[in-house]
């Protein structure tokens, strides 16, 4: 993915510095994110977020790790990167458990990336584990962190690289709420929870409404400027592990045209993946969502049972869904859409 460069394929509690968590539900856990994320910082360009509490109330996941529900376990880790990869590992050497954690996020395009972890956490055993493994005190964002090295360096002989990561873990700051954490101060500052936040941005606040409630989640801007301002991918919450998947598509335009492109090309005849994407969704309806003074364009797709979960996300980060909804970009590259007579 664009901004897990550093990932080989970021409750009601009030928390001081590192910004609060709360009940996601209806109250919308990905708004409640972008609420610590500072709108200028590096989420601005990218955000991945997953809500790992949802997954252990339906039993896909445990404080342990994923269970035997193989159709939901690709989403599990969503938000967590290479965090939720290897959190076995991480877990027993770091006092980071996030299976055992409510919301994650990871965000920023590498080398100005981070993570957050949300939940109830023991940021005494943390900081002990971190400190046995070498960590050293270091002021972030105006709060008592810990560093492993300096800015972006890597040290392939490092403890980082025993828990199956890089350097992810180069600055930390941690409380009993949240965790974050990332290769340079600056990005780690940008989650802290002070200043204007991605929820007060107009533009991010209108694709989070578009989304609706979801569980997992991408928003970015386009690689390369166009017709688009932000793109946003979701995986509806489902009730319960027998539930169809839904996946929501959302297209903030920055010039006209952009909402008949996409009505227009997205539809079940589009190509995705070489296939026509009516061979893995039952249906695409499309709809327009108002958000203060903006519209996002919006599908909504109904994946069939033997689909990918998170079949939008695919579409996104493969560059895809851009050619199917931006109309400054190609007709027909790769011949992803369908020709009409």
């Amino acid at each position: 993915m664009r901004a897990l460069g550093w990932t080989l394929a970021v409750a009601g509690l009030v928390l001081a510095g590192c910004g609060g968590g709360g009940d996601p539900g209806q109250d919308g856990g990905l708004r409640q994110v972008m609420a610590r994320l500072d709108a200028s910082g590096p989420a601005a360009e990218y955000l991945e977020y997953g809500d790992m509490a949802h997954w252990r109330s339906l039993g896909v996941v445990t404080e342990k790790g994923p269970g035997q529900d193989r159709r939901w376990r690709v989403a599990v880790t969503a938000g967590f990167g290479d965090f939720g990869v290897n959190g076995t590992r991480i877990a027993e050497s770091t006092g980071l458990n996030v299976f055992a954690a409510d919301q994650g996020a990871v965000f920023g395009v590498p080398p100005k990336s981070a993570i957050r972890v949300e939940g109830n956490l023991d940021s005494g055993d943390i900081r002990g584990k971190l400190t046995a493994l070498g960590a050293k005190p270091r002021e972030i964002g105006g709060q008592e962190g810990l560093s492993f090295d300096e800015d972006n360096k890597i040290n392939l002989s490092g403890p980082q690289t025993k828990l199956g990561l890089i350097n992810q873990f180069n600055q930390v700051v941690v409380t009993d709420s949240a965790l974050v954490a990332g290769a340079a101060a600056g990005p780690v500052a940008a989650a802290l929870g002070d200043g204007p936040s991605l929820a007060d941005s107009p533009d991010h606040a209108a694709v989070a409404d578009c989304l609706g409630d979801v569980v997992s989640a991408i928003v970015m801007a386009p690689a390369q400027p166009g017709g688009v301002t932000l793109y946003g991918v979701g995986l509806r919450r489902p009730a319960g592990t027998a539930d169809k998947a839904v996946n929501v598509v959302c297209v903030l335009p920055r010039i006209a045209g952009v909402g008949k492109t996409f009505k227009d090309r997205f539809t079940t005849t589009a190509k995705l993946g070489g296939k026509p994407l009516g061979d893995l969704v039952e249906a695409v309806a499309h709809d327009d969502v108002k958000s203060g003074e903006r519209t996002v364009h919006r599908a909504v797709m109904t994946v069939k049972p033997d689909g990918p979960v998170m079949l939008a996300n695919q579409f996104l980060v493969r560059g895809e869904l851009a050619a199917l909804a931006d109309p400054a970009a190609p007709a027909n590259p790769l011949d992803l859409v369908k020709p009409t007579s």
